[in-house]
């Protein structure tokens, strides 16, 4: 059995390889740049130089995936509730396609690992939550995570998020004991001390997404 280091440590050198990759190629900015008319009419970038944010954001959505969900991790430990099987699959996809080519797996490739990722952070916290009352992680991806939905796509994205849904599913009417319970919100209270380990990328960034103009029901003004 594959140690919890060791799921991280390969998580991680998965995500350096594509990141190295990302800066000596450009693979992913150049596909943003050719794809820039369609993304600017559901993603708001700003005005100078747009698919270098829009990679910048990508990178570090990506980057914040080992140590988020290490967190998560401990939190889940401190409670004595399992978290192996969602690290298990989470590292095992995105360690299995850079094995394959590791010299040609970019940040394109490990993205939709990513959203699995942010996603399933979401879901778990939201079945966790009731139990200890307060939500486990000090931060909101919603917005981070539906810009990347838009650049996977809405049916990709919609399979991954079944997967999702089924992982979180796995903490729903979770009951934590007194001491469980303490355990968790002590350990939480020493993420929420360091702000910085918990950026709302998109914000940083000035990236979102833009409200769609909705056409006039003509039949209804008369």
């Amino acid at each position: 059995m594959v140690s919890k280091a060791e799921d991280y440590r390969v998580m991680q050198q998965c995500i350096d390889r594509a990141v190295t990759l990302e800066r000596h190629k450009g693979r992913f900015r150049r596909a943003v740049r050719r794809s820039l008319p369609r993304l600017h009419r559901s993603i708001r970038l700003p005005q100078h130089d747009g698919p270098l944010h829009l990679t910048s954001f990508v990178i570090r959505y990506i980057q914040a995936v080992p140590g988020w969900l290490q967190q998560l991790e401990h939190l889940c430990d401190a409670a004595g509730v399992d978290f192996r099987p969602v690290r298990e699959l989470i590292g095992a996809s995105f360690a299995l396609p850079p094995e394959r080519h590791p010299a040609e797996i970019g940040i394109a490739a490990l993205l939709d690992d990513a959203y699995l990722a942010h996603r399933t952070l979401e879901e778990i916290n939201e079945q966790l939550q009731p139990a200890c009352g307060i939500p486990l992680l000090p931060m909101d991806p919603m917005v981070a995570n539906l810009v990347v939905r838009e650049l996977l796509g809405e049916t990709f994205a919609g399979e991954l998020d079944a997967v999702c849904i089924q992982l979180g599913d796995r903490y729903r009417g979770q009951q934590l004991g007194p001491d469980s319970l303490v355990a968790m919100i002590l350990c939480r209270q020493k993420f929420i001390e360091t702000p910085g380990d918990w950026p709302d990328f998109a914000r940083e960034m000035d990236i979102g997404l833009r409200v769609p103009v909705l056409e006039p029901d003509l039949e209804k003004l008369h």
